[in-house]
């Protein structure tokens, strides 16, 4: 009798330590402690992101003139938020004029100047830049491409002065943004501005609204260093060949893909994949702003922008566009690895398509620190060079040296070097103790 009520008891313990456990492993929630480590997260440097038609149209730097003050600013988020919230404001007027001497801002007469200088590292057509703010325009106004902006704020409405690259041509365009509105905006973000400086080199750059500007002294920045990867090559062929391509015989280390309309190269030292159309070819454009938008359109749809990507330069006669990527809002540079996104289009595509196979995971660590000369003294030495003409240099700005670094790992670094680069004679060379290379 007491055999059977023990094994009954025993039985009801069991089934109630049954539902316990089920119970608690079913409710279990994973407690996660930090783990702490030396790796720093940070936005993609590569290509495989949906970003929009503003970011990769920005401007690089925004200078602040006021009488005798100038501070600028090269802070991504300040240029992004103050063109943000001039969407849906109006162009009430736009004249084109043929000489720069129909440049003038309100308040020269008497000194009381206060005007913002926003800058492109190419020409842009007009038309980009009502679509990047939101303004809302006349269409069969005019285009006209420039490099420059000088806002003038010092009465009721903004205007924008846009001067071409060769400071020979001005276009004045009359707003209906409000001048204080404006420059509250730009009063929102004046932590993010620094001291500045004025360069003049030639005729054209004489004034304060033609001048080059610059970070007045940079001081020591830190070099900064990223693990890479590869992206697949395959996979980048199954995106551009229709059919599937066949590898040629490799030149010396790069390797060749073929199909019977396209043709692909890509170099495992540089990471460069190139990929060229053979039923198309180049021809020049008479509408710039529709071809930098349906490169922009190619772009996207081929996972081949990031977030960080900027136009760097148009070429209108070639059709082509080309992208840097950028780091704190300062481009990136090279000679070593591929660092620029480029696509040339033809009649009806892509003719030739140019991109780096490569992306940061993750920011390593700080290297040791870099001394940058002050603005003034990078003209100054440039001017000293005999084999140098200043006259020639159009811009100077502040940007990153991408080299592999030399530690010896089983993993793959790179360093972003803090440097000066020119536009020296319409080509961007790395300013180094006073020569340009």
């Amino acid at each position: 009798m007491y055999k059977g009520i023990f094994k009954s008891v025993l039985l009801i313990v069991l089934v109630l330590t049954s539902v316990v456990l089920t119970y608690r492993v079913w409710s279990y929630e994973p407690e996660f402690s930090e783990i702490d480590t030396t790796l720093e997260g940070t936005t993609n440097i590569g290509q495989g992101e949906r970003v929009t038609f503003e970011q990769v149209m920005s401007t690089y730097q925004m200078v602040k003139v006021s009488g005798d003050e100038v501070k600028g600013t090269t802070e991504p988020e300040t240029l992004i938020e103050v063109r943000e919230h001039l969407d849906g404001s109006n162009v009430t007027s736009m004249n084109i004029y043929n000489s720069i001497n129909n440049l003038s801002v309100r308040g020269e007469e008497t000194q009381e100047e206060e005007f913002l200088i926003i800058d492109y590292f190419s020409d842009v057509p007009s038309k980009s830049l009502f679509q990047m703010l939101g303004l809302n325009h006349d269409e069969t106004i005019a285009e006209f491409s420039f490099d420059r902006i000088v806002v003038d704020m010092k009465e009721e409405n903004v205007v924008f002065n846009l001067l071409d690259e060769s400071r020979s041509r001005v276009a004045v365009v009359e707003t209906d943004i409000s001048a204080d509105f404006l420059q509250g905006l730009v009063d929102d973000h004046e932590e993010n501005f620094e001291d500045y400086t004025a360069i003049i080199t030639n005729q054209n750059t004489s004034n304060n609204m033609t001048a080059i500007y610059g970070p007045s002294s940079p001081g020591s920045l830190n070099v900064e260093r990223f693990m890479i990867s590869q992206i697949n090559v395959d996979v980048m062929n199954r995106v551009m060949f229709m059919d599937q391509p066949v590898e040629s015989p490799s030149s010396g280390e790069t390797s060749i893909y073929e199909s019977e309309n396209s043709i692909a190269t890509f170099n495992p030292e540089t990471f460069e994949y190139n990929y060229t159309n053979l039923n198309e070819a180049t021809t020049a454009s008479d509408n710039e702003h529709k071809t930098i938008q349906d490169i922009y359109y190619f772009l996207n749809s081929h996972n081949g922008l990031a977030q960080n990507n900027l136009l760097f330069e148009y070429n209108p006669e070639e059709n082509s566009a080309t992208y840097r990527f950028t780091l704190h809002g300062r481009v990136i540079f090279s000679n070593s690895l591929s660092s620029s996104t480029t696509v040339k289009y033809g009649n009806n595509s892509v003719y030739e398509y140019s991109i780096p196979l490569i992306r940061t995971a993750a920011k390593v660590s700080d290297g040791g620190e870099v001394e940058l000369y002050d603005i003034e003294n990078v003209r100054y030495q440039i001017a000293l060079d005999d084999n140098l003409d200043l006259q020639k240099v159009s811009k100077i700005v502040l940007g990153y040296d991408m080299t592999y670094a030399n530690d010896d790992t089983d993993f793959e670094f790179i360093d972003y070097t803090p440097q000066w680069y020119v536009k020296y004679d319409g080509t961007w060379m790395k300013f180094n103790e006073g020569d340009l290379s």
